[in-house]
């Protein structure tokens, strides 16, 4: 009698440990810890990274696009006013990718960059924008800006940069004014770094 009173109570023991509705497992459990990982925190006090904006434009339909590439920086680089440098040169590769957003929306054929030539209006190709032109730095400046005046269908602009959006417009309407001796009403600006 002992004994089975012993047995009563160890079996009584086991069950006694396992939750209400628990259940008894032969073999080993899967490793299903389901950590929490926290979010990734952004440093507010970090150095803004280099990013390059190009304006770039689509000629079939007259819009404008801002193409925004960031720039990993080196260990080496210092910050100067909590931006880290921008490379001096940059690959050709880099505006081939920054032509790829209006291209993605559209025909490339018809995707140039937004710095226009004189006499565009008569000879609208690649050949007569200018990639270096058409592009600001965050290192340099925080806004970039195109001015444009109308010939037909076709909208004809310079571009230039800034650090504010007034700068930015109004050397945009110089350059613009300068180089294509027209007027240039059409205004549009963004900032460098983008929101």
């Amino acid at each position: 009698m002992r004994q089975g009173l012993r047995r009563a109570l160890s079996v009584l023991a086991v069950f006694g440990c396992l939750p209400p509705g628990g259940s008894i497992h032969a073999g080993p459990l899967p490793f299903a810890v389901e950590l929490f990982v926290p979010p990734v925190i952004a440093d507010s006090q970090a150095p803004v990274v280099c990013t390059v904006t190009y304006l770039i434009a689509d000629t079939a339909n007259n819009d404008l696009f801002a193409a925004r590439m960031r720039i990993a920086g080196t260990e080496a680089d210092t910050a100067v006013n909590n931006y880290l440098p921008c490379p001096a040169v940059l690959p050709f590769r880099v505006a081939t990718q920054a032509l790829g957003v209006c291209a993605s929306r559209g025909d490339l054929k018809s995707c140039l960059f937004a710095d226009m030539g004189r006499g565009f209006d008569r000879e609208s190709g690649i050949g007569n924008t200018s990639e270096a032109a058409s592009r600001c730095s965050s290192d340099a400046f925080s806004d970039i800006a195109a001015a444009c005046w109308t010939s037909g269908k076709l909208s004809v602009c310079d571009v230039a940069c800034g650090h504010s959006p007034e700068e930015a417009l109004a050397r945009a309407q110089d350059r613009c004014q300068e180089k294509q001796q027209r007027s240039c009403p059409v205004t549009a600006t963004v900032p460098v770094s983008g929101p």
